[in-house]
């Protein structure tokens, strides 16, 4: 009975330091416990990291991030977080920004630590664009940004003149000139390049500059930069025109076949094609079922001319029908 319990109480005392070992070991590979100093009663996870408040290190076990992957539903399949690179960012969307008012966990700043983060702001700003050939990159597609939100434009015309401004950044186009000048006439280049109807007089409004500077830095960009802008046709123009003065379907619609012809296309030929669709419209509405007639005061200031410039164009369309050279 005695050789029985002391061979028991001699297996017990073996298998002890084992379990003390295996206790250890799990501390020491145990996420929750510090692998230095061995304690968790001051380990911290903060804005995705794990450290010790106690001995200062930084434990690493789990991925930092911990959430699944964002899945594209039309695809399939998973791509990274973040938002995508844009070229209408001076960096591509690649740096991050300093917040106002709370914290990186959504807590809110203390007026001291505001005022503080407010200098650290306007220091990382600076540090982001350290030269000025940066800040010029920065500042022109900014402008970008605010006329084409003004003009209520869309996306591919928005690339388009960011790719041109920057374009003419690279080849150090914007030393010696208005930032603010070159970045409006990448704007127009673009409108011209996707053949939208944008008249420069309507441009020039939203712009910073004025629009004699505006036409200079859009004849640098063309000539320096070798655009293949296509000539503007007043058939582009008769739809905004149209839509302007409130003309019916049926005035747009003959209008549009009117402004095909050729003996129109002859008539544009030194003139204003925005000039050459008013006048067009105006000779519609008086042939057509339009309940009142469109003045052409309307339609002139709709087509950025003026109203002897749209008369006499209207007469030469008059005397065209009149010796029966347009279709009924």
């Amino acid at each position: 009975m005695s050789s029985e319990t002391s061979s028991m109480s001699q297996s017990v005392a073996e298998s002890i330091p084992s379990a003390r070992g295996s206790e250890e070991e799990k501390e020491r590979h145990n996420p929750d416990f510090c692998s230095e100093c061995n304690t968790d009663e001051f380990l911290v996870t903060e804005h995705s990291e794990t450290y010790c408040k106690e001995c200062g290190v930084v434990t690493s076990g789990e991925p930092l991030d911990r959430s699944r992957r964002w899945v594209d539903s039309r695809s399939g399949r998973e791509r990274e977080r973040g938002a995508p690179t844009t070229l209408r960012l001076y960096d591509k969307g690649l740096s991050t920004d300093i917040g106002y008012y709370r914290d990186g966990n959504g807590h809110w700043l203390s007026n001291k630590t505001r005022r503080r983060f407010s200098r650290l702001r306007k220091w990382d700003s600076r540090s982001k664009t350290p030269s000025k050939r940066q800040r010029s990159l920065r500042e022109g597609l900014v402008e970008i940004a605010r006329l084409v939100s003004a003009l209520e434009l869309g996306d591919s015309i928005h690339d388009r003149a960011v790719a041109v401004y920057r374009e003419a950044w690279s080849n150090d186009f914007l030393p010696g000139r208005s930032i603010e000048a070159i970045a409006t006439g990448s704007l127009y280049a673009a409108c011209r390049l996707e053949r939208l109807p944008r008249h420069l007089e309507e441009i020039a409004a939203v712009a910073r500059v004025d629009e004699d500077d505006v036409k200079g830095a859009y004849k640098t960009l063309n000539r320096d930069l070798h655009l293949a802008t296509p000539p503007p046709l007043p058939q582009d123009f008769v739809p905004g025109i149209a839509s302007a003065v409130d003309a019916s379907d049926r005035v747009e619609h003959r209008t549009h076949q009117l402004v095909r012809q050729s003996e129109i296309g002859a008539l544009a030929n030194g003139r204003s094609p925005s000039s050459i669709a008013a006048a067009c419209l105006y000779h519609s509405s008086l042939h057509g079922d339009q309940d009142t007639t469109l003045t052409q005061e309307s339609l002139a200031e709709a087509a950025y001319t003026s109203t002897t410039t749209l008369r006499n164009v209207w007469l030469d369309i008059q005397e065209l029908d009149d010796n029966g050279e347009l279709p009924e």
